[in-house]
């Protein structure tokens, strides 16, 4: 029987997929505090040496310190795909985590080079280490982003100047070639940028997101009724997603989620 899905049902309009860049200070792992509130309970892979912006949040995290190396949970040593491997198990589904986040790619992008270059150590062809980089990174978020969760993945940004002169902002990972991959296998791609404004005692910062192609940054936003503005004054990326999922009635009596 021919049974074709319909792109309004639940299979499309389902848990968010989101990759949020940004330099360091703007505020990437304090966006999970927005997401245990927004969502509810979640479930954080840890490479950052630590999570003090969201330690009265009571979110539940692992740390990993290898790709696939020492993993040992009862010593409380973790490895990247260790952690992985647990999370495919009846334990892990029966906690009911709304939401998973990698916390951040640019750590977890780190170990695997490292992982990679013992594996490689003295072949002297480069493009197998590469190949195995790209080949693990990429298959290893897309098992993450096909969670049947809400997923966010942190990564610091990293700068490229082109042939003309303009900066370009990427994920901040091993390898240029991958990092522009990267962005494609999300549903949205939000960047956040720190301004400050004012001047003398009326100094104050302010965080924007961006959600669009802007100045070198790569942001999008899977926006089907168009309702994102390019550059937004927020800094709860959960603001944008609420805004979104508004019905028409809602929305326009309340078009503006204020930060």
């Amino acid at each position: 029987m021919f049974t074709p899905r319909c792109t309004s049902d639940e299979s499309v309009t389902g848990a968010s997929k989101c990759l949020l860049v940004a330099h360091h200070g703007w505020g990437k792992t304090y966006t999970y505090r927005h997401y245990q509130r927004h969502f509810g309970p979640g479930f954080i892979i840890s490479g950052e040496s630590g999570l003090k912006s969201i330690q009265d949040c009571d979110i539940d995290y692992l740390p990993f310190t290898s790709w696939d190396g020492r993993h040992d949970p009862g010593k409380g040593v973790y490895s990247f795909r260790g952690i992985i491997r647990m999370m495919h198990t009846p334990e892990f589904a029966a906690m009911g985590y709304q939401w998973v986040g990698i916390d951040s790619l640019t750590e977890m992008s780190d170990r695997l080079w490292e992982f990679l270059e013992k594996k490689h150590e003295g072949n002297k062809n480069k493009f197998d280490i590469w190949a195995d980089f790209a080949r693990l990174l990429i298959g290893s978020l897309k098992y993450v982003r096909d969670m049947p969760t809400h997923v966010l993945v942190t990564c610091l940004a990293a700068e490229e100047m082109d042939d003309n002169g303009q900066v370009h902002y990427w994920p901040f990972v091993k390898g240029q070639k991958v990092g522009k991959q990267v962005p494609g296998l999300f549903d949205f791609v939000f960047c956040g940028i720190r301004k400050t404004e004012g001047d003398g005692e009326n100094l104050k910062v302010v965080r924007k997101v961006i959600t669009d192609e802007v100045k070198g940054w790569h942001g999008k936003a899977r926006d089907p009724k168009r309702r994102l503005k390019p550059v937004e004054d927020c800094d709860d990326i959960t603001q944008l997603f609420t805004r979104m999922d508004r019905d028409g009635a809602a929305f326009e009596t309340h078009p503006q989620t204020q930060s």
